[in-house]
């Protein structure tokens, strides 16, 4: 198993997604142009990507690993998972480093709008907008507008399992057994 899919793998076990009528503290970020909140208890902490060392052969959403006080961490994209443009990822891009720090995972992020208090979470079982991603909690109202809850943890468990079906397609491929039964 390579470093990356082992980093990627570990985010996958992560504290519990809030739940209705619990107050949430959530980071408000944008990414491919939409609004979305994570709930601070699935974040460290906001880091500033100086230099991004680009993995060959790794998965498309590992957009490269930077290095955080002498951490590496691999910087995910998650925004095509989500249906959305894919972030541009360079030096100063923000990403969200995840909790526990064991992950060494950061997301990146278009843009950070701040971190709100919400005293509501609206489940997704109301039909308001079911054109958002499948990856969400719930919703939160932000001055008259909702915002997707985002779930984390089921996000990079999204990815890992894209991650492993896409490394045995080329495995196969490399091993000349594509599209044979086993």
């Amino acid at each position: 198993m390579t470093a990356e899919r082992a980093r990627v793998d570990d985010a996958a076990s992560p504290p519990a997604p809030a739940s209705p009528g619990t107050r949430i503290r959530a980071c408000l970020v944008v990414l491919g142009g939409e609004p979305f909140a994570i709930d601070v208890l699935c974040l460290r902490e906001v880091m500033i990507v100086d230099k991004l060392t680009r993995l060959p052969r790794a998965p498309a959403f590992v957009r490269g690993v930077a290095n955080l006080r002498g951490e590496v961490l691999a910087i995910l994209d998650v925004a095509p998972v989500l249906g959305l443009p894919a972030c541009g990822v360079g030096p100063g891009t923000r990403a969200l480093v995840l909790e526990p720090a064991s992950r060494q995972v950061a997301i990146a992020v278009d843009e950070i709008l701040g971190l709100e208090t919400f005293d509501e979470l609206r489940p997704h079982d109301d039909a308001v907008r079911l054109d958002q991603p499948a990856f969400g909690v719930g919703w939160l109202d932000r001055q008259g507008r909702l915002v997707t809850l985002l779930d984390v943890p089921r996000l990079v468990q999204a990815l890992k399992l894209r991650s492993r079906a896409t490394g045995s397609r080329a495995s196969a491929r490399r091993d000349g057994t594509e599209g044979e039964s086993r």
